[in-house]
């Protein structure tokens, strides 16, 4: 390891310290994307449970027909 672990001012931004850095699943509800796909699997619960499975015809159940012999 020939990494120095003195920053100097002239070297740009410092890089996050490992204690400060938070995992993307625990900021997640902070970021847009996240919220546009919570929105979109929302939608499509509601759209597979209000079309009774996706079943856009509804079956047509058949009745026994009553013969007489």
């Amino acid at each position: 390891m020939s990494e120095s672990k003195h920053h100097h001012p002239q070297e740009g931004p410092r890089p996050p310290k490992e204690e400060s850095y938070v995992p993307y699943w625990k900021r997640a509800h902070k970021d847009w994307r996240f919220w546009v796909g919570v929105v979109f699997i929302s939608l499509a619960l509601v759209v597979y449970i209000t079309s009774v499975d996706l079943s856009l015809v509804p079956h047509r159940v058949q009745q026994p027909s009553a013969r007489t012999p």
